[in-house]
């Protein structure tokens, strides 16, 4: 009988692999939106049971920053999922089980120390981003909370990586899922009952990343299934897994955050556009959010690839990496053209999700077009990267990233943009294209370079691990 592709500890080796990749990037995606989902009923349950406009830009104040701290600590999770799948890979066992006790380690000290610093740097760091004086202290308020939660959030993070990278996509969902309903339900009870409003919706938020970082702890712990389990007595940092870890994830967490932080200079170039215009305030923010839920299919698509080709890295498999190359790029082109059609036909109709008058749904439609509808362009992106990232070459997309995404974007808005011609919302909103291309072009430069020497890397890793199992 014919094993359902549907399953737990998928098989990223062999079979339809094109299929295969689809069916693990869906949970993914939906992980993500539903992730976006709990942010957005944030920012519904304060506008309409809490302080209204006051509170919602308190919160959404936080978003670049906040989007910085979730990129670079998933990032980071990045080296956990390329070691442990490159492990499962060449079916070293041992290898694995090293990497995923001493990554919840890291991740558990790493969560602790960013929390106490976010803590007491919250103020100057919302000060540093230019937060109008108007939602100061709310979105202080909010950002400390939220801080509280970063421990378990990369506990979950980790986890969530350490799960896909044994084949499993469904299970973080899934914890999600749940830890989600139970974000909703509080956010309801300390906003309409409690009257907390920005610091009800923070403490929500911290519940239910504590109750995903236990319900993570629980799935590796006692899942019947999975091809590693978590033991508790195994809980330390064996050093060569440290280091194999941080050598992967260490420059994808750099990566995160130099592509997270031009966002936040983008965001206070917005107000110098056109100063007290809240319409294209507005309309920004609610084009950002829906941008957000169309990149949690780019991100699904580059995640599924990456494990996959970690997973073909250990096994010695380079006709399959080159399948899964190409087959994650024709996948990202049919998402974008989805998405396209999506944005040309109800681009009004979603923004009036968020806002309500009609100029802010103008503005919000001109980024729509200009940032939206070139998502296919930060996918290819992505999907380079994530080649390389799989392969063991992580700094190149660091590198890259750096350059094009962060340099090129921060030398624009402080040189070009303060020009009379350039210091318009279209040309603010261009940067995000234009570098896009740039990297791909640099990326492809780095794929012909790198690829050959990866590939003989990955036969004496395959030896190594062979040699291991002998002895072993």
């Amino acid at each position: 009988m014919r094993k359902s592709i549907f399953i737990n500890n998928m098989d990223m080796e062999h079979g339809n692999l094109f299929l295969k990749l689809i069916v693990f990037a869906v949970p993914i995606m939906l992980t993500t939106v539903l992730q976006l989902l709990y942010s957005t009923i944030d920012l519904i349950s304060v506008q309409f049971w809490g302080g209204g406009d006051t509170s919602m830009g308190s919160i959404a104040a936080n978003g670049a920053l906040i989007n910085l701290i979730i990129i670079v600590f998933a990032n980071l999770s990045l080296g956990a999922n390329v070691a442990i799948a490159n492990a499962r890979g060449a079916n070293n066992k041992q290898r694995a089980s090293n990497i995923l006790h001493t990554s919840l380690v890291i991740a558990l000290l790493s969560g602790i120390f960013v929390g106490v610093l976010g803590y007491f740097f919250s103020d100057n760091l919302l000060r540093l981003m230019g937060t109008e004086p108007a939602y100061l202290d709310l979105a202080t308020t909010y950002l400390k909370i939220y801080f509280v939660g970063v421990p378990f959030l990369m506990i979950y993070n980790y986890s969530a990586q350490i799960m896909r990278a044994m084949g499993d996509s469904k299970t973080p969902f899934i914890i999600l899922a749940i830890s989600g309903v139970i974000n909703v339900v509080f956010d309801f009870v300390f906003v309409y009952f409690f009257g907390l409003d920005v610091a009800g919706v923070a403490w929500a938020t911290v519940i239910s990343e504590f109750v995903s970082s236990v319900l993570s702890g629980f799935a590796l712990r006692y899942s019947k299934n999975a091809y590693l389990r978590l033991d508790l007595k195994l809980l330390r940092i064996d050093s060569s897994s440290l280091k194999e870890v941080i050598k992967i994830g260490l420059p994808a967490g750099l990566q995160g955050f130099f592509f997270a932080l031009p966002n936040v200079f983008i965001q206070a170039k917005l107000y110098t556009v056109d100063p007290g215009n809240v319409d294209l305030e507005n309309g920004a923010i609610a084009s950002g959010q829906i941008e957000s839920y169309l990149y949690a299919g780019v991100s699904a698509i580059f995640s599924a690839c990456m494990s996959f080709i970690a997973a073909n890295y250990g096994a010695n498999n380079k006709a399959n990496i080159k399948k899964i190359f190409w087959y994650s790029h024709i996948i990202n082109i049919i998402y974008n053209a989805i998405t396209v059609i999506i944005i040309l036909l109800l681009h009004r109709q979603l923004l009036h999700l968020f806002v309500s008058s009609e100029a802010a749904v103008d503005a919000g439609t001109e980024r729509l077009y200009i940032v939206g509808m070139t998502y296919v362009l930060d996918g290819a992106m992505d999907v380079n990267a994530s080649l390389l990232r799989g392969v063991r070459k992580s700094s190149f997309p660091m590198i890259t990233t750096f350059l094009f995404c962060t340099l090129f974007r921060i030398i624009f808005l402080e040189t070009l943009f303060n020009l009379d011609f350039f210091h318009t919302i279209t040309w603010l909103y261009a940067v995000f294209p234009i570098s896009w291309v740039f990297c791909i072009i640099f990326s492809i430069v780095g794929i012909i370079i790198l690829l050959p020497r990866a590939y003989k890397e990955m036969e004496q890793y395959s030896l190594e691990n062979k040699l291991a199992l002998q002895n072993n």
